[in-house]
């Protein structure tokens, strides 16, 4: 299907139908294509600008050739992640919030990788903190069902596109696999919460994500204090423009910090450190309630906002307001750090 398509995306940019994606994947994840033609494909599609109708087969393909997390908690299962390929690089701050989330009730399976665009993935936060991320289907069930939360690594699930992940490591550009690497998680997902890098897209993932079963959701993208388009989350140092999935529909609107009862902060204050050991750092002080510094608290700001909107999109709470205290009283009385403890037991079970 790619030979066939290729030259029409690159000279008419004729948009794919979603069966025709879905069969492009197919030949991507077959090993039987020259990896100069999957890189043209890959090029051809990022600079025609991939439709819902795409991202959508793309992403069923995927999901269908993972191994399968066949969970039904009963209640929202959430996944809360970034895309990457942000200008303004944060600390992990979905990794930080979903830890704080999962111990106010909130049940999590989040889905990732080790870091391609950050200094500092999800998978590699979890693994220093001490969380086996390599879970089997029954291990993550476990630890979901234990403490709420479960990592899944996606090498391990999405086997099927090993041969791609090199090809996208040797671009060394943005693809499509940006995109929906963080909305392929192989198991039932519900509910999400999800940063992309483009403000563009926040619609498009939005619609996907119904697609693809997700009931209620946020799909963000966050602006710097001068309108420009910044992070993979929502940003406390400007604007957030959201589309908010709920009863099968999507809103679009932008929210600020003012909508959960906090300030603006300085784009210095959440930026990335240099080093594992400072990323680490970060994450227990705002588990430990660490609030001395200016720096401390932008980024405890960053972690209650995010956090805050996973337990809104899972309905533990019905403002962003009301999940912030509630995040902050599982800081103050211990309930996140003790959480970090359970995470790792579980995991390791």
């Amino acid at each position: 299907m790619i030979r066939e398509v290729l030259d029409d995306i690159i000279e008419n940019k004729r948009d794919l139908t979603r069966e025709e994606a879905y069969e492009c994947m197919n030949d991507l994840i077959s090993g039987e294509y020259p990896d100069t033609l999957i890189s043209a494909f890959l090029i051809a599609l990022r600079m025609k600008g991939e439709t819902i109708e795409e991202i959508t087969g793309l992403t069923e393909i995927m999901r269908n050739f993972a191994i399968p997390i066949d969970y039904d908690p009963g209640e929202y299962l959430a996944e809360s992640c970034g895309t990457g390929g942000d200008r303004l690089k944060t600390f992990n701050v979905s990794t930080t919030a979903s830890i704080i989330a999962s111990a106010c009730g909130a049940k999590i399976s989040k889905h990732g990788n080790r870091s391609v665009s950050s200094k500092f993935g999800g998978a590699d936060a979890l693994e220093a903190l001490g969380v086996n991320i390599e879970l089997t289907p029954k291990q993550v069930i476990n630890s979901i069902e234990k403490c709420n939360f479960a990592f899944i690594f996606a090498p391990k699930y999405h086997v099927a596109t090993k041969n791609v992940m090199m090809i996208r490591k040797e671009l060394k550009t943005r693809t499509i696999f940006n995109l929906i690497g963080p909305i392929t998680c192989p198991s039932n997902v519900t509910a999400r919460m999800t940063g992309v890098y483009d403000p563009d897209l926040v619609e498009t993932v939005a619609e996907v994500s119904k697609n693809l079963g997700v009931k209620k959701g946020m799909i963000v993208h966050g602006f710097d204090a001068d309108g420009n388009p910044a992070m993979d989350e929502i940003s406390n140092v400007g604007k957030t423009k959201v589309a908010f999935i709920e009863d099968d529909k999507i809103t679009t609107k932008f929210i600020t910090p003012e909508d959960f009862g906090l300030c603006y902060s300085n784009p210095e204050d959440i930026s990335a450190p240099d080093s594992a050991e400072e990323h680490l750092k970060i994450i227990n002080n705002i588990l430990d309630n660490v609030t001395t510094t200016k720096e401390d608290r932008a980024r405890m700001d960053l972690s209650l906002m995010n956090s805050a909107s996973i337990l809104y999109v899972t309905e533990k709470v019905s403002s962003l307001k009301e999940g912030v205290e509630v995040s902050r009283k599982a800081i103050e009385d211990g309930s996140a750090k003790k959480q970090l403890a359970n995470i790792i037991r579980y995991s390791n079970e």
